[in-house]
């Protein structure tokens, strides 16, 4: 991840960028919350260490400026002493996290690892699988010898594919099928199916199929085998095709994406700390505030207050008898989706970027 430290305390400062740079994330480093606001302007960034006090801008200053032009990178706190409650108000603020001085280098990095899970969980329960994460599934499944291409006349098949099908204006069986014989690409393509664990098909290039067939029905032969792939835990990868189409099996990838109220519930269950919390009061039932807390989801109990009242402002916690925390019956429809997503190792479909 590319990471701002910005802390006016320069042997801290150094400190934190030797560790961050050994663990593999590219550091930039401000002295102070001015120059931590420039930097903000010129560059983007995955994620922010920001001091509470720091000379010309304070750390909230910079959070503000983070959260207005770099919506999606996320802020984590360094306090000092005396400074909690302005590190649950930063949280308050849009903050994911904070940690006090001096801090403990296992503690960062559970937090840091915290951040990229809540970043991964938010494209996961958004239902957004971006083209990049094309290239690993087709890499990964081509050294298990998975990987099946089914290619029209002007694509190329992906290195490491185990066999190779294509569709062409003259068959010539068994490995090339004329647009009119779907029925035995199907077959042939389902053989694949059978013979591979958790297997990939990569079809591009299907310009011959949509004139023979129509949209519609390429849609629909879309549907079918990414369907067949994910009953075995695989994916359909689609590598260059018409934008019109692209775009189609885009927005039919998101028809069934959650939103509204549940969308924002899914957005907060994002964070692990809330979905651990959820989790288990959710199988536990009723459940007091002090057992939540021995559970030690979080390190403090000032961060463990600030989740539950989040949870509680998103509606997926309810107080009941003696103050005991709930799980609401719109939470409970969240959670549930939330579990069927966790399950789902990979998408059906994936549209790689041209």
């Amino acid at each position: 991840m590319k990471i701002l430290v910005a802390d006016d305390d320069a042997t801290l400062r150094s400190g934190l960028r030797e560790l961050l740079e050994e663990d593999g994330h590219q550091v930039v480093a401000a002295s102070d919350g001015a120059e931590a606001l420039r930097l903000i302007d010129r560059e983007t960034f995955d994620v922010a260490l920001l001091d509470l006090r720091m000379p010309k801008a304070s750390g909230l200053e910079v959070l503000h400026r983070l959260r207005a032009s770099q919506p999606g990178a996320a802020a984590v706190m360094i306090t000092g002493e005396g400074t909690i409650d302005a590190a649950v108000e930063a949280m308050k603020a849009g903050a994911v996290d904070f940690v006090e001085k001096p801090y403990e280098v296992e503690t960062l990095r559970r937090t840091l690892r915290a951040v990229e899970e809540e970043r991964s969980a938010r494209r996961t329960l958004s239902g957004s699988f971006p083209g990049p994460a094309a290239g690993p599934i087709l890499s990964e499944a081509a050294a298990r010898g998975a990987l099946l291409a089914v290619l029209g006349p002007a694509a190329t098949p992906p290195s490491g594919a185990a066999r190779v099908l294509r569709i062409d204006a003259e068959s010539r069986p068994p490995t090339v099928f004329a647009p009119r014989q779907l029925y035995a690409l199907n077959v042939a393509i389902e053989e694949h199916l059978k013979e591979a664990e958790r297997p990939v098909v990569y079809a591009a290039d299907l310009a011959m199929l949509e004139t023979t067939h129509g949209r519609a029905d390429v849609l629909a032969w879309i549907r079918h085998v990414g369907g067949k792939c994910a009953a075995k835990g695989g994916t359909l990868v689609l590598g260059r095709v018409d934008p019109a189409l692209a775009a189609e099996v885009a927005a039919d990838l998101t028809a069934d994406v959650p939103s509204g109220p549940l969308q924002g519930m899914l957005e907060s269950l994002a964070n692990p700390i809330r979905r651990a919390v959820v989790g288990y009061v959710f199988a536990s039932g009723p459940v007091a505030y002090s057992a939540i807390l021995k559970k030690s989801f979080v390190d403090s109990s000032s961060k463990l207050s600030f989740h539950l009242s989040k949870l509680q402002t998103d509606g997926l916690l309810t107080k009941v008898d003696a103050g005991r925390y709930a799980v609401t019956d719109a939470g409970q429809r969240a959670w549930r989706v939330v579990q069927a997503f966790s399950e789902r190792r990979s998408p059906a479909v994936v549209v790689s970027e041209p």
